[in-house]
């Protein structure tokens, strides 16, 4: 394996991307019983729209497609709509559905389930579902439903049975050891490095590991480096948009209120300058963001992934650095 060279590639892809492994998995989650040689049909799609859904498992059994999807740190209210867009290329690529939707002869589809394996802090629902998202609901079941089972990997939260599966109790500890780490005043690296020795000295993972100490620590380092600088994108963005937002409302309420009263003109103002002191504190929120990350070694193109910036936007941080 190549360090890093997919966007997609993640500890649990390449720890679980095996149909035996895979299949051990889906029967700890379900509970469902499948002999070691039933048939595991290992099935991926890649595409420039479905970047952001990388780390996926995705393989036929029985008349099933089963879709593992890694999700860290905040669980995304969209996945469920993000991931209708997942299967609808899936189907479309790998059963030519495209050139034979019009045709009488029924298109043969294999039944598909999605998990998401969570390992944020914060409270998880069990399920997300498409429907949550419909801005007009009844009592009537919807036309259009998806839905994602949230299956939470932290090791306090393991089931007994995924207690009992090697690799995903040895990746709990492994993140649980380095987020204690960090929280310990640990560099991420430190922490890594900690966390993969500890592991190995305690028989852990020790194969995978030893394998892949290298790509495991760019890895994890790279969805690390992703959520923080959302995060820190997030508070940038939200702090400057205010600031500019109170400093515009201000001046516009000032004016507007010479106009037509000053009270008035004075709240018409600080609506205005809050919406654009947002936009705009967004903007400079993901280029502080962006420079600060490019100043650690990452490089210009992979931070615009992350960060999801614009062409001009991306220029100006050219420019910029």
């Amino acid at each position: 394996m190549e360090a890093n060279k997919k966007y997609k590639d993640s500890i649990i892809r390449t720890l679980l991307n095996e149909p035996k492994k895979a299949l051990r998995l889906y029967c700890d989650i379900t509970g469902k019983a499948y002999t070691e040689d039933t048939v595991v049909e290992m099935k991926t799609i890649d595409t420039m729209l479905l970047s952001k859904l990388r780390n996926d498992i995705s393989f036929i059994i029985d008349g099933k497609l089963v879709v593992f999807l890694e999700h860290q740190s905040t669980l995304n209210s969209n996945m469920p709509l993000r991931i209708l867009q997942y299967i609808v290329l899936f189907f479309i690529a790998y059963y030519k559905t495209s050139k034979a939707l019009y045709a009488q002869k029924l298109i043969r589809l294999p039944r598909p389930e999605f998990y998401v394996l969570y390992n944020g802090t914060a409270p998880c629902p069990d399920v997300l579902r498409l429907s949550d998202a419909f801005i007009e609901t009844d009592d009537s079941p919807p036309s259009l439903e998806l839905i994602v089972k949230i299956v939470n990997i932290n090791y306090e939260a393991l089931t007994p049975a995924l207690h009992e599966n090697d690799d995903i109790r040895g990746y709990a500890i492994f993140v649980d050891i380095i987020n204690t780490g960090i929280q310990q005043g640990q560099s991420l690296s430190q922490a890594m490095r900690k966390a993969v020795d500890e592991c190995i000295a305690k028989g852990i993972l020790v194969d995978f590991l030893v394998q892949y100490r290298n790509e495991v620590e760019s890895m994890f380092a790279l969805v690390y480096d992703e959520e923080m600088a959302k995060q820190v994108a997030r508070e940038e963005a939200r702090e400057e948009g205010l600031e500019l937002g109170r400093e515009e409302g201000l001046e516009l309420g000032r004016e507007k209120g010479r106009e037509e009263g000053r009270e008035e003109g004075r709240e018409e103002g600080r609506e205005e300058g809050r919406e654009e002191g947002r936009e705009e504190g967004r903007e400079e929120g993901l280029k502080a963001a962006a420079i600060s990350l490019i100043k650690t070694g990452m490089k210009l193109q992979d931070v615009s992934t992350i960060l999801g910036l614009s062409e001009s936007l991306t220029e100006d941080v050219k420019q910029a650095i």
